[in-house]
């Protein structure tokens, strides 16, 4: 067991040196590899580097957005940004700042989408009511 966990820790500690440590998976990615892998104008379907970049910016927000209405009720609308501008900008973001990550062009796009307020759900909705709005019987 302990000579499985110093290459786990030494893995660790590198990977922690290299990437972000609050994020895993696509996030990570260099901008300079996603602009090394994808072309200017060019939608996010032009290969699967792109598309997974899309795609995984897509899931950030949407957890970002499970979060940010169960604590305030309000939540970063992707519909209100057509996909192709919500690629337009992650690309854009990258060739803007090559040092940076898929993940800081998320944050990035987040800043600028309008926050919309749902209505609020119960405070401790009772097992079972998860999905009744506050006040509802």
């Amino acid at each position: 067991m302990r000579l499985l966990l110093v290459p786990v820790i030494a893995l660790a500690a590198s990977a922690a040196h290299a990437e972000p440590g609050v994020i895993s998976g696509l996030g990570t990615q260099s901008c300079a590899e996603l602009n090394a892998r994808t072309q200017p104008g060019l939608g996010y379907a032009q290969n699967g580097a792109a598309t997974a970049a899309f795609s995984w910016v897509q899931g950030y927000v949407s957890a970002w957005n499970v979060v940010g209405i169960a604590r305030s009720g309000r939540f970063a609308d992707l519909a209100s940004m057509s996909a192709d501008a919500q690629w337009s900008h992650i690309a854009s973001f990258c060739r803007a700042n090559p040092n940076g990550f898929v993940f800081d062009a998320a944050r990035d796009m987040l800043m600028r989408l309008p926050m919309d307020t749902v209505v609020p759900m119960a405070q401790n909705p009772a097992v079972g009511d998860v999905d009744r709005l506050a006040g509802e019987h």
